[in-house]
């Protein structure tokens, strides 16, 4: 069930780009929106804090006042919540006070040597986050509606590990809100791999079957580069989002930046939905226990 998406914005027209995706998801699924902008206050010698902090908070109301207001006329249900504090802790925080469902944002990362893919916000948010986050590029353009499809197609990324599965039932919950279908996608270096992944992927999908018994599950294996053939595989397939378990996590070393989930995020054409096993383990329904035994 998709019951609560959070949007985090920033007052800018690139962090609204989220809100695309976010209706779209709320249209298909009944969702209630909730926008988010932290209100952050900077004190300075001489300077009353709370002064400073409330026209901070002021601010903030006015700005997502406005923007829910321009929601709720389109006929979705809206929120608008403004705390005080840094950003990735306000976006963290209340995604699991409110219990929220997904977080989409964009990144405003950018591509090129010694720059973030993500910027270090959504870095942040990914790294800490309870729930799923679907990350829009702020650097691409949008054309059109997303989802074009009424029963869109999302792909999960799978390698034959555990740590990767975490993304098969947060997955195939969103493809059920959406009314659409599930593909199970695994690339294999060689072709000499491919019958491990003919022996592994229908045994994933029968257990995915027994436990979503009115979902469209199919499957697909490529062979080459596993971006590639990701890329590859969205692009032939037309799939409206993808779904992966990332080891990404905050500080100075980002293992995001250089990953397949990287990769994916700079050269893909689709948002990704970017799952933290390690925090998603605490959230009642998704798998539990698994061993970081493979990059994403």
């Amino acid at each position: 069930m998709l019951n609560k998406i959070l949007v985090p914005l920033d007052g800018s027209g690139l962090a609204e780009r989220a809100l695309t995706y976010a209706t779209a998801l709320a249209t298909a699924s009944g969702a209630q929106l909730v926008l988010l902008r932290a209100a952050m206050s900077h004190t300075l010698p001489g300077v009353d804090s709370r002064e400073r902090q409330a026209g901070a908070i002021q601010e903030a109301e006015t700005y997502l006042e406005r923007v829910a207001a321009r929601v709720r006329e389109k006929g979705f249900s809206c929120e608008a919540v403004v705390p005080h504090g840094h950003p990735k802790e306000s976006i963290v925080d209340q995604a699991r006070t409110r219990h929220a469902d997904l977080i989409v944002m964009t990144t405003h990362g950018r591509t090129g040597p010694g720059r973030w893919i993500l910027g270090s916000v959504a870095e942040s948010v990914v790294a800490s986050s309870p729930v799923p986050v679907l990350v829009q590029r702020a650097w691409q353009p949008l054309f059109g509606e997303p989802f074009w499809s009424e029963h869109p197609e999302l792909l999960v990324t799978l390698d034959g590990s555990a740590f990767a599965e975490t993304a098969l039932e947060p997955a195939a919950s969103l493809a059920e809100a959406l009314h659409g279908k599930l593909v199970l996608v695994r690339v294999e270096d060689e072709p000499s791999d491919v019958g491990a992944a003919l022996q592994y992927l229908p045994l994933a999908q029968a257990r995915l079957v027994a436990a979503h018994p009115t979902l469209s599950i199919d499957t697909d294996i490529r062979v080459g580069d596993a971006s590639y053939g990701i890329e590859e595989a969205l692009a032939q397939r037309q799939a409206a989002l993808v779904v992966m378990a990332t080891h990404g996590r905050s500080g100075a070393r980002r293992a995001i930046v250089g990953s397949i989930a990287g990769k994916i995020l700079q050269n893909g054409s689709v948002p990704v939905v970017l799952l933290h096993p390690a925090r998603a383990a605490d959230q009642p329904g998704v798998p539990t226990g698994q061993t970081e035994v493979a990059p994403s």
